[in-house]
């Protein structure tokens, strides 16, 4: 399946979008894409992530700390009757300089299949507080689907990674589930990274020019998994985040041609 840039403007934008204004209280309208309504919110719970916390460090716990802190709510999982179609969309964090300077941490088996490599241990201890969330709302309101598709952006798109993987090996919903992400950072070590390839073939990354942090963790002991789209949405010397911002992103994906875009609403998160 070749990139999509219609869906990846029109769909995957605005959900990733969702995700983010899921945090706010209350809960505005979602502008979700066309045909969506929303099946439920992912939600963090402390519980499930109680025993990977305890295996970690002070240091190796701080950001699951601070991500979870910052809300509860990690996003959605959004539902097409029409056709029987799956969104699992999840935030990132709010600010970027702030979880940046917790990426360094070691790689570690792949906690929903050991089998399967390694991966960012701090990445991996945020997915463990949503990652019953998201099985519970894909099991039980989405359990008809025939696609199943993961977004996210920023952290969101390293923890969409490590969904993805999970959902088709741990929740068997069925299909196999397809990526769109935006601005992720490497997640995967080659050998979690060279099976995600081989048994997740429609995965694509959409990484701004100048933007850095789909440049970290460096190889070679961290590798991306999917395709990368290379866009061009604007950077500004004297401010990092600005190539970051997912709406510096879809002015990138708008620059590659002329579509028009439908469902994205006029509000927009700002989070990194």
């Amino acid at each position: 399946m070749p990139f999509d840039q219609g869906f990846a403007i029109n769909v995957m934008y605005p959900a990733a979008n969702a995700a983010y204004l899921t945090m706010s209280v209350p809960v505005p309208p979602l502008n979700l894409p066309a045909g969506y309504t929303s099946a439920g919110l992912i939600t963090a719970n402390p519980q499930d992530a109680a025993q990977a916390m305890a295996a970690a460090t002070p240091d190796q716990q701080r950001l699951a700390t601070k991500v979870v802190t910052e809300s509860s709510i990690f996003g959605l999982v959004a539902w097409n009757a029409a056709t029987s179609t799956a969104i699992v969309a999840i935030r990132g964090t709010e600010t970027i300089l702030e979880w940046l300077a917790d990426i360094d941490a070691p790689l570690i088996p792949y906690l929903p299949d050991p089998n399967a490599g390694d991966a960012h241990m701090g990445f991996q201890l945020v997915y463990e507080h949503i990652r019953k969330s998201i099985a519970t709302l894909l099991t039980t309101k989405c359990a008809a689907a025939k696609t199943i598709w993961v977004t996210g952006h920023s952290l969101g798109g390293a923890l969409a990674i490590l969904a993805a993987y999970d959902i088709l090996k741990n929740v068997k919903t069925g299909p196999v589930p397809q990526l769109y992400t935006f601005a992720g950072p490497r997640t995967c070590a080659p050998n979690l990274e060279a099976n995600f390839n081989a048994d997740i073939p429609v995965c694509y990354r959409i990484v701004n020019f100048m933007d850095i942090v789909p440049q970290v963790p460096l190889p070679p002991l961290y590798e991306h998994v999917g395709s990368e789209t290379l866009v061009h949405g604007g950077f500004r010397p004297l401010d990092p985040t600005y190539a970051h911002h997912l709406t510096t992103y879809l002015n990138g994906l708008q620059k590659l041609g002329k579509v028009q875009v439908a469902g994205a609403g006029s509000s927009s998160a700002q989070s990194a």
